[in-house]
């Protein structure tokens, strides 16, 4: 009788022990991030009508789920080796008037206008995840290492997910940076990891910053946000435009297909560049995501001159066949009338020459 309450004693203990070590990570465990306090909070309320219930919301309906996401469509999710990347040591600095992309894989891309180095959502490590260890793994090389990166003039998050804001990244190549330009709420987290607060700049939608000759404007999305899920959209999420005034370059970050894009063009013109969520797509979150489709024509929304397609080639974090996303961008650029380019991972392209980047690499790598 005694060893049968011992077990339940044990099995009592352990049931409770599982849930408390969870929510004691995610409060505590520095990769997590501090969300906004109360004093912050309230700040959010008097400058957006998007931000109550202490949430923010977005302005087109939303649904998380929109249906049930699809078993497993193809064994090719990733290929079965790790995809060969251009690996570059040392990235020069571009001359004022030039513009250069260097897509990392995923979201991660370094670009170059105004003679600025522009890192967007770098996330150079193996695995994104709060741990090292565990969570979705690189299936394509790491094409520059945080040690090779550039000095960096303006690094920009687009939310806060882990595949987006990563704290190994950010803790490594924190040295080199000299802006940062982030949507409402994200200073809490950089500043909780040690960032200067006087080198965050904090943006609604559709507020904009100079920055020695480029002027940033931050740009609706319809995703939400969160590194707990127990304290959902507590920050802001958003797309980034940038000019110098010669060139353009519109970054969606992860958003589903709405009608900022055609506000996009009523408000800037047609943008040199733009480069849009496009991968790891499901039906089951249609309204935070777009497939590769939906993202092609969001760029003649847009009237984009040029449509780079992001958001794929590095982490399995839905269903469809690893390269299922450029070979929908193919065609239905060819379809919409797009330029569409296409570089392989690491490859650094000087738009006057981005013509010439129509490879279709993917088609190259055994699976």
């Amino acid at each position: 009788m005694k060893k049968g309450k011992t077990v339940i004693r044990i099995s009592a203990m352990i049931i409770l022990f599982i849930p408390l070590s969870i929510i004691l990570f995610l409060e505590f465990f520095p990769t997590v991030g501090r969300i906004p306090d109360k004093k912050k909070r309230e700040t959010f309320k008097k400058k957006t009508p998007i931000f109550y219930r202490k949430q923010f919301h977005n302005l087109n309906e939303f649904r998380m789920l929109t249906g049930k996401a699809k078993k497993k469509r193809s064994e090719r999710v990733r290929p079965k080796k790790k995809i060969k990347v251009k690996k570059t040591e040392h990235l020069e600095r571009a001359k004022q008037g030039e513009l250069r992309v260097t897509w990392l894989g995923h979201s991660s891309t370094l670009v170059q206008l105004g003679n600025q180095n522009i890192f967007l959502d770098p996330v150079l490590t193996k695995c994104t995840s709060p741990v090292s260890f565990v969570g979705p793994s690189r299936f394509s090389e790491i094409a520059m290492e945080p040690k090779q990166i550039p000095e960096i003039d303006v690094l920009f998050l687009s939310h806060d997910h882990y595949d987006h804001l990563d704290y190994r990244t950010i803790k490594r190549i924190k040295d080199k940076v000299s802006h940062y330009v982030v949507p409402l709420g994200v200073d809490s987290i950089l500043t909780g990891w040690g960032i200067d607060e006087n080198r965050i700049h904090v943006l609604d939608w559709w507020e904009s910053i100079e920055i020695d000759g480029v002027t940033y404007t931050m740009i609706p999305s319809r995703h939400f946000a969160g590194r707990n899920p127990m304290k959902a959209n507590r920050t802001l999420w958003g797309g980034i435009h940038m000019t110098d005034q010669i060139h353009s370059v519109y970054y969606t970050g992860d958003t589903g297909y709405h009608d900022v894009f055609e506000k996009v063009y009523e408000y800037f013109g047609a943008v040199d560049l733009m480069m849009a969520d496009s991968g790891q797509y499901d039906e089951a979150w249609a309204d935070s995501h777009m497939n590769a489709e939906q993202a092609v024509q969001a760029a003649k929304d847009a009237h984009a001159k040029w449509f780079l397609p992001v958001h794929w080639g590095a982490f399995v974090l839905s269903n469809h066949a690893w390269d299922e996303p450029p070979k929908m961008a193919v065609a239905a650029a060819e379809k919409l009338g797009v330029n569409l380019a296409t570089p392989r991972i690491g490859q650094t392209v000087d738009y006057d020459e981005i013509a010439t980047f129509h490879e279709h690499w993917w088609e190259g790598e055994r699976d």
